[in-house]
């Protein structure tokens, strides 16, 4: 249960450091582009964007998937367990009512 706490601040520390990158990349773009809405962002604009999106990208997406694979080790079995536990007691109370 421990580790479903840590697992737990860890995606909202992440998701929070997401959430920040996309305040400044809206801030960016926002004070960059003065003119009209319509005004296309120029060349410098769009290569620093991509490149601050892929990156922040690559990182979220190897966290993601550490920490899916850790809650595969550690939730799954848990999961499993229940499930089956939950279908036996299914399969059980089925029997009771198989006539004889």
């Amino acid at each position: 249960m421990k580790n479903h706490k840590v697992l737990n601040f860890k995606t909202m520390e992440r998701f929070g450091a997401a959430f920040l990158f996309v305040v400044l990349l809206g801030l960016i773009a926002g004070t960059s582009g003065c003119g009209s809405s319509e005004t296309p962002l120029d060349a410098k604009t769009r290569e620093a964007i991509d490149s601050l999106s892929t990156a922040q990208i690559r990182v979220l997406r190897v966290e993601l998937d550490s920490q899916c694979q850790m809650a595969r080790v550690t939730q799954m079995p848990h999961l499993v367990d229940s499930i089956k536990q939950v279908r036996l007691r299914e399969i059980q109370e089925q029997l009771k009512t198989v006539p004889r």
